[in-house]
């Protein structure tokens, strides 16, 4: 008899096996494992007041089936053990119902999964160009270590010594080296991961005592991989090689443990040069929704991404081509906003005065928080540079567009995010600027974004 149940606490450790015997049974969902769902559930801005809102399918007291939030709502694994595999329309249904946020909901479901396809198609969902991509590595041999003069590695406890590994994410991930601003910012309401080994965490310290790279894996004597997650190194050391020493020295403390393989999900050419091989892909997929701006009525038919400020999605009207930007309110660890409209517009005039090359503001929609833009179709820059391409000739006109921004007294975004190229001309299409601070110039922080060097 299948009942249905809301998460709850002590039903951690038995979405952790079902998430195991999941790996274990079927190809369609390798990139959703127990250590990811480990990974998540501790994470600082995981909204766990809705953890709740999961929901669990079971036979008996085993899980046949689940819809997990990834952190937020709005993002959800969607599973059913192979031999329950009808419950997944239902899971399905429940997810959208439940777990999605003013955008919808997005899942990913694996290229190979025809019957989860064809169950997200029938409900309204949509493909779009997002994917994950899972990585995998044998360790059938311990890999040597190389590291610089003048580091040190080590196993390091991340629960008893939270404050320090989160420095060296708030540095690593590229939120700034303001120690002020970090302890301002930091969550103390973290939640410790049970299945967490210090064996398993790794990190590289310098001559002055400081944690510049961290790398961990997790691993369960119950299965023949390990997971990698997460790795950071601060930006001053990176393109060193210490990335790689950390990375591998947890790998080989993985393979100590009984680990046959490590997985990662990421598809990054740091990870490919060190030997990862392609196992997977998963594409994301959305539910359909329409939005109107002005009373007029505009179809969503993908997204295109997340930002600090909103999501922006490709629209279509009457058969023309828009970006929509749904306005957020999520918190930002690292970016304070005041009235985001208002920035938007005042942004978009600013860029326009400083002679930047931009998308056409077409409309907004106070009310309801949208703003509507040109869309600019072609290569995103990061896209080129994931895909290991050379940006080198795009350069120019970032510099261009940084002089330009400097004579106003601005700094843009430099993130390669938020440029595309269309017949070899260089776009801003993001409208955020800000008064000009050195720190957050091209040269001092977003060059170093251009590049897919570790």
């Amino acid at each position: 008899m299948i009942r249905f149940a809301h998460y709850q606490q002590d039903d951690y450790q038995r979405v952790c096996d079902f998430l195991i015997r999941l790996y274990e049974k079927s190809e369609h969902h390798r990139n959703w494992n127990w250590a990811r769902f480990e990974w998540m559930y501790g994470h600082p801005l995981t909204t766990v007041e809705f953890l709740g809102d999961m929901g669990l399918w079971f036979d008996g007291d085993s899980i046949v089936a689940a819809a997990l939030i990834d952190m937020f709502l709005g993002e959800a694994f969607i599973g059913a053990l192979p031999e329950y595999q009808t419950l997944y329309p239902e899971v399905l249904k429940y997810a959208f119902e439940h777990l999605k946020d003013d955008r919808g909901l997005g899942v990913t479901i694996s290229d190979l999964a025809n019957e989860e396809i064809n169950a997200a198609l029938a409900q309204g969902f949509f493909k779009t160009d997002g994917e994950e991509a899972v990585y995998e590595i044998e360790l059938s041999n311990a890999f040597g270590i190389v590291l610089p003069a003048g580091f040190i590695i080590e196993t390091f406890d991340a629960q008893e010594h939270a404050k320090e590994i989160e420095w060296l994410f708030w540095q690593g991930f590229d939120h700034g080296s303001n120690y002020e601003e970090f302890l301002q910012n930091r969550s103390e309401t973290v939640q410790k991961r049970p299945h967490f080994n210090k064996f398993l965490c790794i990190i590289a310290r310098n001559e002055k005592d400081e944690i510049v790279a961290s790398a961990s894996t997790w691993y369960d004597e119950r299965t023949d991989y390990a997971y990698l997650e997460p790795v950071c190194v601060i930006p001053s050391c990176r393109g060193k090689g210490i990335g790689k020493a950390v990375v591998l020295t947890a790998l080989n403390h993985a393979r100590f443990l009984g680990a046959k393989k490590a997985i990662v999900n990421s598809d990054q050419v740091f990870y490919q040069r060190l030997g990862f091989k392609e196992k997977g892909r998963y594409p994301f997929y959305w539910k359909k929704e329409e939005k109107t701006v002005n009373g007029v009525i505009y179809k969503l038919e993908k997204l295109l991404g997340k930002g600090k400020g909103g999501y922006s999605y490709l629209a279509k009207c009457d058969g023309k081509e828009y970006v929509l930007k749904q306005i957020h309110h999520e918190p930002c660890e690292y970016y304070q906003f005041g009235n985001k409209i208002e920035a938007e517009k005042n942004d978009y005039q600013r860029l326009l005065d400083a002679g930047i090359r931009i998308p056409k503001m077409i409309d907004v929609d106070t009310e309801n928080e949208i703003v509507l833009k040109e869309y600019i179709e072609g290569d995103v820059i990061s896209d080129l540079i994931d895909r290991g391409e050379s940006v080198e000739a795009y350069i120019p006109q970032v510099r261009e567009m940084a002089r330009l921004a400097k004579e106003k007294e601005l700094n843009i975004d430099y993130y390669p995010t938020n440029f595309v190229v269309r017949d070899e001309l260089l776009y801003y299409i993001d409208y955020e600027c800000n008064q000009y601070m050195d720190e957050w110039s091209l040269d001092n922080w977003g060059i170093k974004h251009w590049s897919p060097a570790r």
